[in-house]
């Protein structure tokens, strides 16, 4: 006797989608806050900073949730989230950001569901579709357009192929730790944020940068807001979803982040939202809802739930 598996669908459960609505709503201010502590903060220092303040929270909630330390390879996943997707693809971040425009690099950015349909299937974890192709496509096109009216003037091509491997790395991170033994999110972002903050802290060092504490309000808000809801709460979501959610699913964030920055940056600066912005956004939206969010047309599997491995039918299942 057998039974058919439930068509396969691109939406997660309710609340693994809210938790991934409020990832992308309070991360759309990350590069707004990054670049207001740029004003006191030399860039490594700044990141390397909060990642260390960041960690310092998720190891004391590990230990009052008595959360045990993985062993083995569920140790190894975690460490290697946190040297691709933390200090590796921010120290990229930070470097690069010094000299891109913010609506290149969330141009930039987006390009991390695409990779990570690739990295994906190179991996073979999840198979590639036209769909998802399309769907990728769809919503870089989309973040073209909607800060196509920013000036490009005075772009440096080094800062720019930082911020490209940068995504890549984001992108690799969310694909490979889903080949290693789970960890719940607080323990893997203790353990990536150590790791990472180890990582810009060496190089900032290293650099020469001068570790000074903000002396302005508007920076302590900034740099607040970047350890408490992005780096804590917003890396705590993003583990969680990418925990029950599929990587390509998860990794559209990126795509629908920089929408929410460009209405915090109007709202905040006053400018205006414009037409580009609206053709935009419909896009992008499309893309997500072509590539992560429609349910799958493929036929339902045949799942052998009720024979053993001679073929013979469970007592169970008569």
């Amino acid at each position: 006797m057998t039974e058919q598996a439930p068509p396969k669908s691109g939406l997660p459960e309710r609340p693994v989608l809210i938790a991934f609505l409020i990832f992308v709503l309070v991360g759309g201010g990350a590069s707004i806050a990054i670049r207001v502590t740029y004003g006191e903060l030399a860039p490594f220092w700044s990141a390397a900073s909060r990642f260390a303040l960041a960690a310092i929270v998720f190891w004391i909630l590990a230990f009052i949730k008595k959360i045990p330390l993985p062993k083995g390879r569920a140790l190894l996943g975690a460490l290697i989230f946190g040297i691709l997707t933390i200090g590796l693809a921010f120290l990229l971040i930070a470097w690069g950001l010094v000299a891109t425009p913010a609506s290149i690099y969330q141009i930039l950015m987006a390009l991390v569901p695409l990779l990570t349909i690739f990295l994906s299937t190179i991996h073979g974890i999840e198979a590639i579709t036209r769909r998802g192709l399309v769907g990728s496509l769809l919503a870089v096109i989309g973040i073209a357009i909607t800060v196509g009216g920013a000036s490009t003037a005075d772009i440096s091509l080094p800062h720019i192929a930082a911020i490209l491997v940068a995504a890549a790395f984001v992108a690799e991170g969310g694909v490979l730790i889903k080949r290693f033994p789970p960890n719940p999110p607080i323990m893997t972002n203790a353990i990536g944020m150590t790791a990472g903050a180890i990582i810009l802290g060496a190089v900032s060092l290293l650099s020469g940068e001068e570790w000074t504490i903000p002396t302005q309000t508007d920076t302590w808000i900034a740099f607040i807001y970047l350890v408490v809801f992005v780096t804590i709460l917003v890396f705590l979501l993003y583990m969680y979803v990418l925990s029950n959610w599929t990587a390509s699913g998860t990794s559209y964030g990126f795509v629908l982040v920089p929408l929410v920055t460009i209405v915090l940056a109007a709202t905040l600066v006053g400018e205006k939202i414009t037409v580009n912005f609206l053709i935009g956004a419909a896009f992008v939206l499309v893309g997500v809802l072509v590539g992560a969010l429609l349910p799958s047309k493929t036929k339902p599997e045949i799942v052998e739930e009720c024979k053993d491995r001679s073929g013979q039918v469970l007592p169970r299942c008569i």
